[in-house]
C-alpha cells in the first residue's frame, strides 16, 4: 500500500514540475533566416520588413507586445553596442546594462523606457554574443532582441515580456 502511494505522489509532483516544452497555449516564433528563436502565446502576427529581410518583427494578437530580433556585426563588445544602440532608439538610460544567463547564453540587457512614434514605451533590450565573424575576423557576432510595448500597459504585461526574454534560444552551437 505505501509503493502505492508513493508512486501516486511521485505521479501528482511530475504534473506540478513545469515543463520547458512548449505548452498548449505558446508557440515558438523562429526568424525565418537566423538561427534565434523565442516562446510566446499562440497566433502572432508578423510585420512585415520589406527595408531589411534580416530584421523580424512580431505583435501579440491584441498588438500590445512587440518583439524584434536582428543580427549585427561589430567591434564592440556586446554591452557597449547595447548602450549605443540604446541612445540611437531613443530610450532613456539611467542604469547600466545587467548581464543575465539565458539558455546557456551571456545577455546584456537593458530595461528602459523611452519612445516609439512619440508614443512612450518601455523597453526590454537585450544582446547576445555568438562569437567572432568569419568574415570579419575583428568584429563580434551580436544577436538583438527588443521586446517592447506602450508604457500604460507594462506594469500589467511586464512578466509576459521578461518571460519572452527568458524563452530566447540560439538554434545552433556556437
Amino acid at each position: 500500500m505505501r509503493t502505492g502511494l508513493k508512486i501516486m505522489s511521485l505521479l501528482c509532483l511530475l504534473l506540478i514540475i513545469p515543463s520547458k516544452s512548449v505548452s498548449q497555449n505558446t508557440q515558438i516564433y523562429k526568424h525565418p533566416t537566423l538561427n534565434i528563436q523565442f516562446e510566446a502565446s499562440k497566433n502572432w502576427i508578423q510585420i512585415p520588413r520589406p527595408e531589411d529581410k534580416l530584421i523580424y518583427e512580431v505583435k501579440s494578437p491584441d498588438s500590445i507586445i512587440h518583439v524584434i530580433l536582428w543580427y549585427t556585426t561589430t567591434e564592440q563588445s556586446g554591452r557597449s553596442y547595447l548602450e549605443k544602440m540604446a541612445s540611437m532608439k531613443d530610450l532613456i538610460v539611467n542604469d547600466k546594462p545587467s548581464l543575465r544567463q539565458i539558455n546557456n547564453n551571456d545577455v546584456w540587457v537593458l530595461n528602459v523606457p523611452g519612445y516609439e512614434q512619440k508614443i512612450p514605451i518601455r523597453t526590454l533590450l537585450a544582446v547576445i554574443s555568438h562569437g567572432k565573424s568569419q568574415i570579419y575576423p575583428k568584429e563580434n557576432c551580436l544577436f538583438i532582441v527588443q521586446i517592447w510595448c506602450k508604457k500604460k500597459n507594462y506594469e500589467k504585461y511586464k512578466t509576459t515580456m521578461e518571460n519572452i526574454l527568458s524563452s530566447i534560444q540560439l538554434t545552433e552551437k556556437k
